[in-house]
């Protein structure tokens, strides 16, 4: 049924950027009226109950009955709607302002952003905008690291509206030290930014805990040596470690056996798992049992990102970006848009095209997707993420795209809801809570106008969000998104007034 939302003034100038000094205070009181809770703890739904979130933590579940005692709380009327956990892109790569002034594309790094970050801020609302309450940055620029890890205090400290973030620092080496095929060239020097050694491997975790990162990425093109020396200084830092398995075949390289004897915490693809399995048993289904196992065994949870290889298998298959889902499109920038056309679209290349083992592409995602379902029959634990932005996919509906994704491989909407949100909370910020919708667990939820049990297309149904105690409506986020407009249009004529210039 329609609903109006109850939001008083006080809600809406916390949420509007101009008032930061009000932004900067403690969340207001809010009552959640007469609304059906979903914990996800277990498989219950509490129908009818009133939620009293006072600074930023759910204070009250009670039956609905009028007489909670709720004083000058803001009143959201929860009628008809659903409360649940707000959802986690486990594997995501935000777009900011300080990985556009580190770009190497002269046409973006030069362009005026002004001072009042509203190219950061468009980003966190569309987030928002989809029910995401929480993003794990997996690595980008050491500017983009900065701006993120700005943000992520920021939104901390109440002075700006976002999502909870969790910022990782990428540790990678350089590709000429695992090549399986050495073109003769030498391996550059090992140093922290680029190890080839144990010493600079953990010099760089240490410096990762020195600037305030949240956790560890390993990356693929580490060798053996430097691979192990990271996961373990990681872990003795008190890091968890979600990434990429590390490369085989060279002399330097790991085995499967070693990468899975000196697990990280979490692998940050499924498509990592078929990497293996193209290398060890060119995809034989008869791998995907062992794979999985050996996971299982291991300790290891798996974000999946089934959307993100699917789409990359689209551009593969079609020579295009797919859409974005109907009412997304103008929530993608125009810096984004910008990289997900020839050339900067390295998937619509010929050389991706061309290059060893593309014939697989396909073949290998049906692969992931049925040892997804391996994994989740063995219970390892599945968090939601997408790699947005990815050509193709946008900022927060990609969530809800593999959740789709994870329901269509045979998860029940409860456990793909779990997958979004409490598995995710567990991985990234075990300290602080289980993330269920509980009395004393931080207010993090989506507000939902259907049932997401009964169909998982209803996580688009998105009523409202509460980000860290602080209530934003659906309306409320899309008039802040509409205000955004005349910026993003903005950015766009400079940059095709910048590739004007740059051919004559």
């Amino acid at each position: 049924m329609n609903v109006r939302f109850l939001v008083l003034g006080l809600a809406l100038s916390i949420a509007a950027p101009a008032c930061a000094q009000a932004a900067a205070q403690a969340p207001p009181r809010y009552w959640v009226r007469d609304v059906a809770v979903i914990p996800l703890d277990t498989d219950e739904v509490l129908t009818h109950r009133d939620v009293l979130i006072e600074s930023g933590r759910i204070r009250r579940i009670a039956a609905a009955s009028g007489k909670l005692r709720v004083g000058d709380a803001t009143v959201v009327d929860g009628r008809g709607k659903y409360l649940l956990p707000g959802f986690v892109d486990a594997h995501v790569h935000l777009a900011t302002e300080g990985g556009i002034r580190a770009s190497k594309d002269p046409t973006i790094s030069g362009l005026d952003l002004g001072a009042e970050h509203r190219f950061d801020r468009h980003v966190m609302l569309s987030l928002l905008k989809a029910g995401v309450t929480g993003a794990a940055n997996l690595g980008g620029s050491v500017g983009s690291d900065d701006d993120l890890l700005r943000q992520r205090d920021e939104i901390d400290a109440g002075r700006e509206v976002g999502p909870k973030l969790y910022v990782g620092k990428l540790i990678n080496g350089p590709l000429a030290a695992v090549a399986v095929k050495p073109d003769g060239q030498p391996v550059p020097a090992s140093k922290p930014e680029a190890p080839t050694t144990a010493a600079d491997g953990i010099a760089a975790v240490q410096r990762a805990r020195q600037r305030g990162y949240d956790f560890i990425k390993p990356y693929q093109f580490l060798n053996r040596e430097t691979y192990l020396a990271i996961v373990e200084e990681a872990k003795r830092q008190g890091y968890i470690t979600t990434g990429h398995l590390p490369e085989l075949g060279c002399a330097s390289c790991a085995d499967r056996a070693f990468a899975f004897a000196h697990p990280m915490n979490n692998i940050a693809h499924s498509e990592e798992l078929a990497r293996y399995g193209r290398i060890g048993s060119d995809l034989a289904p008869t791998d995907i049992e062992a794979l999985a196992q050996a996971v299982a065994d291991s300790g290891m949870s798996v974000t999946p990102t089934l959307v993100t290889l699917k789409t990359i298998v689209t551009m593969y298959a079609q020579r295009e970006v797919p859409a974005v889902p109907h009412g997304w499109d103008d929530t993608v920038d125009p810096v984004t848009r910008r990289d997900w056309a020839a050339p900067g679209n390295r998937y619509l290349s010929q050389a991706f095209r061309d290059q060893e083992g593309a014939d697989t592409f396909s073949a290998g995602y049906d692969f992931a997707r049925v040892l997804t379902r391996a994994l989740w029959k063995r219970k390892v634990p599945l968090t939601v993420g997408t790699d947005a932005a990815l050509p193709g996919l946008a900022f927060g509906v990609s969530v809800q795209q593999e959740m789709i994704e994870l329901r269509e491989i045979g998860l029940k909407p409860l456990e793909v809801l779990r997958a979004a949100s409490l598995n995710a909370h567990r991985l990234f910020d075990p300290q602080a809570g289980s993330g269920a919708a509980r009395e004393g667990e931080r207010a993090n939820l989506v507000l939902l106008d259907a049932d997401p049990l009964a169909d998982i297309h209803n996580t688009g149904k998105v009523a409202g969000v509460f980000a860290q105690g602080r209530w934003l409506s659906i309306g409320e986020i899309d008039r802040q998104l509409a205000q955004g407009a005349a910026f993003e249009r903005g950015l766009q004529r400079q940059i095709e007034q910048r590739k004007a210039a740059a051919a004559k």
